[in-house]
Order: C-alpha cells, then sequence, then structure tokens
C-alpha cells in the first residue's frame, strides 16, 4: 500500500473522530489490520477498500488512484487463485484416503489373484514392509492433503508454496511405491491424481 493512501486512512478516521478499534469493529477485522492500513504495512483487500469508502463517505477513488487500483484487483485475483488450487490440491491429496478402503491391492491365492483392500493386503504378507511402505505414503498423502486444505480456508499464503511442493514430492514418491510394490490399479489411480494435480497448478502459473 503506498505511503499516501496509508495518511489518507489516518486522516480521515482522525477527522471523523474515530479510534482504530471503532473502525475495526466497522469493518469487521482487527485493530491490528486497521494499524497496518495507517502505518503502511499492510493493505486492505477490495472489499475493506469500498467498505473504508463507504465508511468515509469518499469514493474509491479518492483513496487510490485507477492504477493502484488495477494493481490491487490484479493481486487479489493471483490470491484468489492460489487459495483455490491449494484447496484443489488438498483435495486431490485427500482422496488418497480412499485408497485405503478401496479393492485396489492384488492379494494371491493358491493360483489365482484376488483384488483386496489395504488392510487385506497387509493380512496376507503379515504386514511386512511392501504393506508399511504404501501405508506410509498414503498417510503421508492425505497428511499433506489436509494441511493444504487447512492453509487455503484459513488463508495461509506465505509456507502455500513451499507446501504445494512437498505435496508433488510425497505423491510422485507415493507413485513410485505403488509401482514398485506391483499394484497397477492404485498406482494407476494416483498417477491420475498427480496429473490432474500438474493440471491445476499449470493454469495456476498461467494466471
Amino acid at each position: 500500500m503506498s505511503v499516501e493512501l496509508s495518511e489518507k486512512l489516518k486522516a480521515l478516521r482522525q477527522e471523523r473522530g474515530m479510534t482504530q478499534e471503532q473502525v475495526a469493529a466497522k469493518l469487521y477485522v482487527s485493530r491490528t489490520a486497521v494499524s497496518k492500513w495507517e502505518t503502511g504495512g499492510g493493505s486492505p483487500n477490495l472489499d475493506s477498500l469500498q467498505a473504508l469508502a463507504r465508511l468515509f463517505e469518499v469514493s474509491v477513488d479518492e483513496l487510490l488512484s485507477g492504477e493502484d487500483l488495477i494493481v490491487l484487483a490484479r493481486n487479489e485475483r493471483r490470491s484468489s487463485v492460489r487459495d483455490s488450487g491449494l484447496l484443489a490440491f488438498g483435495l486431490l491429496d485427500l482422496l488418497a484416503t480412499l485408497f485405503a478402503f478401496l479393492p485396489l491391492y492384488a492379494v494371491r491365492e493358491d493360483s489365482f489373484v484376488r483384488m483386496a483392500t489395504l488392510v487385506d493386503y497387509g493380512f496376507s504378507v503379515d504386514f511386512r514392509l511392501p504393506f508399511v511402505l504404501m501405508a506410509v505414503a498414503l498417510a503421508a498423502t492425505a497428511i499433506v492433503g489436509a494441511l493444504e486444505v487447512a492453509m487455503a480456508i484459513f488463508r495461509v499464503r506465505p509456507a502455500a508454496r513451499g507446501v504445494s511442493f512437498v505435496g508433488f514430492a510425497v505423491q510422485v514418491v507415493a507413485v513410485v511405491v505403488l509401482t514398485a510394490t506391483m499394484q497397477p490399479y492404485a498406482t494407476t489411480l494416483m498417477f491420475s491424481l498427480l496429473v490432474a494435480k500438474a493440471v491445476v497448478g499449470y493454469r495456476m502459473l498461467r494466471s
């Protein structure tokens, strides 16, 4: 936010004899947010900017120039796209929890092979290393997915990119593990989720 805007907000508030707490209450934001706007340490989003204009009975153009408004709108759109993308990543990762309950794993019984759930597969191999690797890979994918969804909902943006990369890496590992343990159905589905994430990520980069 420009210094000019921060000064305007402070001046308008003082002209109307309002405290930062009162402004915050009117806009349903924290007093800390208002303080940051007035000191240049943060910037209001478009909704808050419009609310400020109504509160102080001025036009948005009086608070920000046309060029600044375009920049703010562009940044808002990018943030919205990132939040939506992170949410999509999280939901795709959370689908990995279904892998534990679907009959995707081949279990050999005498002369034939039947499809079983992950737990049934675990019993068939006495919960040895192949089962442990798959269970850890799926659990890690689901945990990262839950974290991505939470970050998207609460708009925790600073670490979003790093968590997204971790999510990609964990899912790649899951594909490798499922391939190494010779589980074609589970591998195909996990790879499909990875491709879907790549498509979402590509669209995010283009935006």
